[in-house]
């Protein structure tokens, strides 16, 4: 039984004329016939029958019956394949996108996930905040689709494939009432006498081993303190009791008791969206085919 075997026979019981039916689906009447014949054969049952002396064609009781249980089947036949062709294309799904616990969402991705809900409403975005670590481990085991996170973070992932997306300025983080607070054309060695306040290796890896190499650079080696997680390092700076660096879309730029800092000799950092070619949710290609208009 097929979907044309179907349509024929529904067609047919509807309009009890096979030439008529057969006109109506566009197709030959001898195609049609047998259609039903083959239908009648795999069923084991005559579904329609002719009236001697009228030539009219009727429904068997048979015919009725499997009449009156499939009229409704065609049309659910036909919606059940076109959600799973659209789960097959990636049109229909869901997609689990992390984002860094640490930074907010910029408005260019908040762009993005609007214009992405627009142009395929039937994808489900559930969004998920975590540590760098976090979001890792979940491109790895696909338990998350995608990732935005800083380029230092998954370029030494031979693993991952990535997308570049855009830069983000790196700031240093101070206490409002920090003595230098206020001041401009500062560099980073301006701060060799403070105390570092560090995102732990288990938060981040990647910018755990950064502070060191910006300071190295400047030329001096940093006295720092490690925080478990953002919340921390933030409350650190809140009550004057070290600076950090970090990228400016980071949390702690935008508390009122801490002043970000731009310094001649630091570097922007890149914003990456990233994901696990292994994973083979359809719903991947198409997020990252509307990438460009966050641009």
């Amino acid at each position: 039984m097929n979907s044309m075997q179907i349509r024929c026979f529904l067609t047919a019981a509807r309009c009890l004329n096979f030439t008529q039916s057969a006109n109506e689906l566009f197709i030959s009447q001898p195609a049609f016939s047998y259609n039903i014949s083959s239908l009648e054969q795999e069923w084991g049952i005559e579904l329609f029958a002719r009236s001697n002396k009228r030539k009219d064609t009727y429904l068997t009781p048979a015919g009725k019956v499997m009449y009156e249980g499939m009229k409704n089947l065609l049309e659910q036949y036909e919606s059940i394949l076109q959600k799973a062709t659209n789960i097959s294309e990636g049109k229909d799904g869901t997609l689990r996108i992390a984002l860094s616990g640490a930074d907010r969402i910029d408005e260019r991705i908040l762009n993005l996930f609007e214009h992405f809900h627009e142009k395929y409403p039937e994808i489900d975005i559930t969004l998920l905040r975590g540590s760098s670590n976090d979001s890792l481990r979940g491109l790895f085991n696909n338990t998350i689709d995608i990732a935005f996170a800083l380029k230092i973070e998954v370029e030494d992932k031979k693993w991952l494939a990535y997308k570049e997306l855009f830069s983000l300025e790196t700031v240093l983080l101070v206490n409002v009432k920090h003595p230098m607070a206020k001041k401009e054309n500062l560099s980073l060695s301006d701060f060799r006498k403070e105390t570092f306040v560090n995102i732990s290796s288990k938060e981040s890896p990647a910018i755990n081993a950064l502070l060191k190499v910006e300071c190295e650079k400047a030329g001096f080696t940093p006295r720092m303190i490690d925080a478990p997680d953002i919340i921390s390092q933030t409350l650190y700076m809140e009550t004057g009791k070290g600076v950090a660096i970090c990228s400016s879309n980071n949390i702690g730029a935008y508390k009122n008791r801490i002043v970000p800092l731009r310094l001649s000799d630091l570097k922007p950092l890149t914003l990456v969206m990233a994901w696990n070619p292994d994973n083979d949710n359809p719903c991947i290609g198409l997020f990252n085919s509307t990438y460009e208009l966050i641009k």
